[in-house]
């Protein structure tokens, strides 16, 4: 289908640029959690306020990256379901623990069984829809966006979900589209979402090569959530894309002093690397190996990072590849099918890793990276026309990435014979 024929506005960058930072120093989550706790106290024996609480928690977890909420969340419900077992609102609630947790197999059959009784909740559709796009059934997720937008034209997370399949297909002015529309009807008062909203639009243009688009977008969502760990993330990536290294360890180090994740250890232990710091990379590629290892069997993991780490940092490709076999078995993203196909070529298993690299770039995903993935995959096959094909457009796509340079230096390796699809004379 690949629709999601909801009419867009032209794209108003504007506004989005120039929005005002937030006048309130409580967060939005930590002022749910006010009201709801005030409610409880109010109305202690009814389960709607126990709901209201656990869903503040769950937003306190997108704006700290803290994942210890979720646990609070649940035991919250816990006593709502004691009040009203199975309500809907908790259930609902739920559902944000499990999507937030990467656990989508089991969010998407509750979500389901959930939407079949309740067939009118548009919100249904989306966990259905989240639930969907992780584990890469991007077909039910298209179905169950459509479905929000038909219901109910132009709402919000119809519009973000729609966003994230638009860009997932390649279609990138579509996705900016329903992104900004998505963005002005959002409250001022909505400052996580706002700058969430503003980061996501941020890495689509920097993923398009737009690096001073990403950075203006990526400012003004620090100017709506001062210090959102996020946005210095994906500032980071903007700066490590113009190799100004010692900025990008700069703001990673900024970003942890907060709640540093797995991923986010990661990407300090690369920026101090490429920085020159070898001595605090060394340390710091050990911090997070000491904290991602412990995850790999957890579905809310850093497996991805770690299956890069092995193949590019410890030149353990046997390991990558048992971590990626582990990841496949739980989900079928793109991301998922790239790691996979990148571990599967680290262990000369390339026929193998053509056909998940293939199965991911057909979901028609335009990212720099995995056109790199598959360059260097065909080129392995000695398809030397589909690997000088790849390579090119992965260059196209964005000639500042992190691969660009190892995208030239393959492009320079390919025969001979290949330099017509080079494009040289």
């Amino acid at each position: 289908m690949k629709t999601l024929g909801w009419s867009v506005l032209p794209l108003l960058v504007a506004p989005i640029v120039c929005a005002q930072a937030p006048r309130n120093t409580a967060t939005p989550a930590q002022q749910k959690i006010s009201w709801a706790e005030g409610s409880i106290k109010a109305r202690p024996d009814h389960s709607q306020p126990y709901n209201d609480l656990a869903v503040a928690y769950v937003q306190r977890v997108r704006e700290t990256a803290d994942t210890g909420y979720y646990d609070q969340a649940e035991t919250v419900l816990q006593k709502s379901f004691q009040i009203t077992p199975d309500n809907l609102e908790g259930q609902k609630a739920r559902l944000m623990i499990l999507l937030g947790r990467g656990e989508f197999g089991q969010a998407l059959g509750l979500a389901k069984a959930l939407n079949k009784k309740t067939p009118d909740d548009v919100l249904l559709y989306g966990f259905i829809a989240d639930a969907a796009i992780g584990l890469g059934d991007y077909g039910d997720a298209e179905e169950a966006a459509q479905w929000m937008l038909d219901m109910r034209p132009g709402n919000v997370p119809g519009l973000l979900r729609g966003a994230a399949l638009r860009r997932l297909y390649g279609d990138a002015r579509g996705a900016k589209d329903f992104f900004a529309q998505a963005y002005q009807q959002m409250a001022p008062t909505q400052t996580e979402e706002l700058a969430w909203t503003l980061t996501q639009m941020a890495d689509l243009q920097r993923s398009t090569g737009d690096l001073d688009g990403a950075e203006k977008l990526l400012h003004s969502a620090l100017q709506q959530f001062p210090g959102y760990y996020a946005a210095l993330e994906e500032l980071a990536r903007v700066q490590t894309m113009r190799q100004r290294y010692s900025e990008a360890v700069d703001l990673l180090h900024q970003r942890s002093l907060k709640l540093p994740t797995a991923a986010s250890r990661y990407a300090l232990a690369q920026a101090l690397e490429r920085s020159g710091q070898t001595t605090e990379a060394r340390l710091a590629y050990a911090d997070f190996a000491a904290t991602a290892r412990p995850l790999i069997n957890g579905s809310h993991n850093a497996n991805e990072e770690l299956i890069s780490y092995y193949l590019d940092r410890e030149h353990n490709p046997a390991e990558a590849l048992r971590i990626a076999q582990l990841e496949i078995t739980r989900r079928h993203d793109v991301n998922t099918l790239d790691a996979y196909a990148w571990a599967l070529c680290g262990n000369a298993r390339y026929e193998e890793a053509q056909k998940q690299i293939a199965t991911a770039l057909a979901v028609g995903v335009r990212e720099a990276r995995m056109f790199y993935h598959a360059g260097v995959i065909a080129a392995k096959l000695h398809d030397d026309a589909s690997a000088a094909r790849y390579l090119n457009q992965s260059l196209e796509l964005d000639p500042s990435s992190g691969s660009a340079a190892a995208v030239r230096e393959a492009l320079q390796n390919l025969a001979p014979e290949s330099a017509i699809a080079r494009g040289e004379k």
